[in-house]
């Protein structure tokens, strides 16, 4: 038992807390594993993957408190969980989607906007994993600037990114090698299970050039949902109304960006390395339609002063005045959450690329696990009181809140530091340092 002085350390450490934090918060998760031995094991692998920032089991094990056990037998204990034949991934990504419709339910927003996103995760030099792929990765480029082919494995995932802690309510980790239809496919099974999640809310989903498809607008549609999409091919054929001989019109889409008129102007708040600044944007729209299917859509063209190309969007939420166009456009901004989300996972963050098991199978159980151990860092600093938020990022290094921008990064920090001297102090407790052995007779 350790002594007087390390207690009464241990115990003004926030480790009672942050456990009974995460053992609400992965509650929706814990709850559909089979025995009460996997519910622990589990949160003790999200636990693991934010105290080591890291997938891998041995760097989970590392921070475990000493006395519960060693860190040896707690990677055997990690690794029967990632290979349990009584659950699989799905059991994991199920808890998941609980965990975000607990998100949504708590934050109750009116409208959910939903941004869904492909990803490769790269596995370099890898040859002889299960299902490895061959995918295209663009950071870091190649030695000439350009995107390059790696071994790796594709992802999808669709994320609420209008909720303060983001919710995501689709996520896949697949290989081209197996269980593979195609891209296409995986949008669909994206927005057809968020519609599933969340019934009766009103969805918007908002996604990049990728998803400017007559396909993925149909499906859309087929479910009762809006989507603002960025348009990547402007050769495409499009009719335009013209109100004065009541008909519809061939146009091209480029035409259409070109000569659209400008019917308001306003100024946006834009962020990039952590300064703000005003630019003015220019916005234009139209509706206009697709020729085959007769959907009808709205064309969203915006310009900003310094920017040469423009910003074109299609979308079906009617445009029929300036705020709904200033929203529908807020909203497309938003998408680039989950980028940043997706840094966060695979970059300086938890490092989700860096995952060491040969599974299929394990891979995708350490994919859940990472995704729902990002949210908990969101969820602690949106639900902790501020002043235990602005001790965590102390701890982990901020030096005042104006230089040091408020992101994940440096709360993480102070979630590593308190769990690493949890298992110093544990280890000193019942093993003191052997400084004797450097005393020489």
């Amino acid at each position: 038992m350790f002594n007087i002085p390390i207690a009464e350390i241990l115990g003004k450490l926030p480790v009672t807390e942050l456990y009974e934090t995460l053992q609400r918060f992965c509650e929706p998760l814990t709850r559909l594993l089979p025995d009460r031995r996997l519910r622990k094991t589990a949160l003790l692998a999200v636990q693991g993957i934010l105290a080591g920032e890291s997938p891998v089991v041995t760097e989970m094990a590392q921070s475990v408190s000493r006395l519960e056990s060693d860190s040896a037998p707690v990677a055997k204990r990690l690794y029967r969980f990632l290979g349990n034949a009584r659950f699989d991934h799905q059991t994991l990504l199920q808890g998941l989607y609980q965990v975000a419709r607990d998100t949504v339910d708590r934050e109750q927003k009116p409208r959910l906007v939903v941004a869904v996103d492909p990803v490769n995760l790269e596995k370099p030099y890898t040859q002889a994993l299960e299902g490895v792929s061959v995918v295209r990765k663009s950071t870091p480029p190649d030695l000439k600037g350009q995107a390059r082919l790696t071994p790796g494995y594709p992802a999808i995932t669709a994320t609420v990114v209008n909720t303060q802690v983001p919710a995501i309510s689709y996520a896949n980790w697949f290989s081209y090698t197996q269980d593979f239809i195609s891209e296409n496919e995986e949008v669909r099974h994206a927005l057809r299970a968020t519609r599933r999640l969340f019934p009766g809310h009103h969805l918007r989903f908002v996604g990049d050039a990728g998803l400017d498809d007559r396909k993925v607008f149909a499906w859309i549609a087929e479910i009762q949902s809006e989507f603002v999409i960025r348009a990547w091919h402007l050769e495409r054929g499009m009719e335009v109304y013209n109100p004065h001989l009541d008909r519809w019109e061939p146009e091209q889409l480029a035409d259409l960006v070109d000569t659209i008129p400008w019917q308001a102007t306003w100024r946006v708040a834009f962020t990039h390395a952590g300064k703000t600044r005003l630019a003015r944007v220019r916005l234009g729209w139209l509706l206009c339609r697709l020729p085959d299917t007769q959907q009808q859509l709205w064309l969203l063209v915006a310009q900003r002063d310094e920017e040469d190309k423009p910003l074109v969007l299609l979308t079906n939420v009617p445009l029929k005045s300036l705020p709904v166009a200033q929203e529908v456009y807020q909203d497309w901004r938003l998408r680039t959450r989950i980028e940043h989300g997706y840094r966060f996972d695979q970059e300086q963050g938890l490092d989700m690329e860096d995952v060491r098991v040969r599974t299929l199978e394990g891979m995708r159980r350490v994919f859940a696990l990472v995704l729902l151990a990002a949210q908990f860092v969101f969820f602690v600093a949106e639900n902790w009181p501020p002043p235990a938020v602005h001790w965590l990022r102390q701890l982990g290094g901020q030096l005042y809140p104006a230089v040091d921008r408020g992101g994940p990064y440096i709360l993480l920090r102070g979630l590593v530091a308190v769990h690493q001297t949890l298992a110093t102090l544990t280890q000193l407790s019942i093993r003191p340092f052997p400084h004797q052995s450097f005393t020489y007779g």
